[in-house]
């Protein structure tokens, strides 16, 4: 597996668990709302907090970034 496919499965397995977390809170917050909205809700949050992949070209060639919310600087793979 190239470092890139693995960058991809650690963000979907990130956005997986931030998803799975925010539902539940949800779930067990807001009884009355519907499993829908709980899911709208939960995916829009999940696609803000997970990491993002960046690629760019520099002068040694391609480099990968993961880029997070809660971290301040990207780390370059």
């Amino acid at each position: 597996m190239t470092k890139k496919t693995k960058l991809r499965i650690l963000c979907y397995l990130a956005f997986f668990i931030i998803f799975i977390t925010i539902w539940t809170i949800l779930h067990f917050t807001f009884e009355n709302l519907g499993a829908p909205y709980k899911g709208m809700i939960s995916a829009v949050v999940s696609a803000i907090f997970a990491p993002r992949i960046n690629e760019y070209k520099n002068q040694s060639g391609n480099q990968v970034q993961l880029k997070w919310f809660f971290s301040r600087k990207p780390v370059s793979i």
